[in-house]
């Protein structure tokens, strides 16, 4: 099972503290509503503030970014 990294965005100068999660390819998008949920649970300026879930792999590479109502705005793999 890979290593995947989440964080919140706004894909310009802000981004949270990474979250490290092990998760299936497949189930990124259900681990990526949760960790949303949760931040924005912690932070709920951040749903004004044009934030996304950046989801990276191991190597660093950028696998989705989704804005908080978790619908997929991209995924480059």
């Amino acid at each position: 099972m890979p290593l995947f990294t989440f964080s919140i965005t706004d894909l310009t100068t802000f981004e949270s503290v990474p979250h490290e999660e092990w998760a299936e390819r497949e189930n990124l998008l259900e681990v990526g509503n949760r960790f949303a949920r949760t931040m924005l649970a912690a932070n709920p300026d951040f749903r004004h503030r044009g934030m996304c879930v950046a989801i990276y792999d191991e190597a660093g590479m950028t696998i989705s970014v989704m804005p908080p109502h978790w619908t997929p705005c991209s995924s480059p793999t």
